[in-house]
């Protein structure tokens, strides 16, 4: 049973504002989702400016359109961003900002940094697991591609000329250091399996999680 808080003798559930935490939760993963904070392994990777916009937000003296320049302005200065923001990414920003703003007038002052550290914890829960999904997705085809090459692990290693090398431990990713000193025919497969695929990202990511 959930505990209840309580502020002034009344007690406030957070349950009761629930439907518009996950209304702000929605609006900005669909932000990061078009925006160059994808995946990562710190908080600031994984969600950019919302991090910093739920900081700000929680004093009360920032406006709509106050919260909303100097997130895409974080954005705008990302080097990955290259200066531009989709609309698709602004557009949500701005959804997850008003809701925000809205949310922060519903909760009382004294329970506001809970309910926002709730937030801010299903958010980053949202977008680490599906970051390890992604990964895990990317492994798993690149495990299929080099079975379709190999029919063995022994055939694996001599092509390969690492007697460690597996199936189950091989990661597509050119910036890895078992890529950089690659011998044989491992420099090559991983990167046909990146040829036509967003293997930037991959690698960018992969360096991350």
């Amino acid at each position: 049973m959930r505990t209840p808080l309580v502020t002034r003798g009344e007690r406030f559930e957070p349950a009761s504002v629930q439907s518009q935490m996950e209304s702000v939760v929605n609006a900005f993963d669909r932000y990061l989702d078009a925006s160059p904070y994808r995946f990562g392994r710190t908080k600031h990777a994984v969600m950019g400016p919302v991090a910093k916009v739920l900081e700000r937000a929680q004093t009360g003296h920032w406006s709509v359109e106050d919260l909303t320049g100097y997130a895409l302005r974080v954005h705008e200065m990302n080097p990955r961003a290259k200066g531009f923001v989709s609309p698709e990414a602004r557009m949500a920003m701005e959804s997850g900002i008003r809701e925000l703003v809205q949310l922060i007038q519903t909760v009382p002052v004294t329970v506001l940094a809970n309910v926002l550290e709730r937030l801010e914890y299903a958010l980053y829960y949202r977008r680490r697991k599906r970051a390890s999904e992604w990964f895990d997705g990317i492994k798993q085809e690149f495990v299929r591609f080099l079975h379709s090459r190999y029919d063995t692990v022994e055939a694996l290693r001599e092509a390969w000329k690492d007697k460690n090398a597996d199936f189950d431990n091989a990661y597509p990713s050119r910036s890895s250091g078992a890529y950089r000193n690659a011998k044989g025919k491992r420099r090559e497969d991983v990167d046909a399996f990146l040829s036509g695929r967003t293997g930037e990202d991959f690698e960018q990511e992969e360096d991350e999680l």
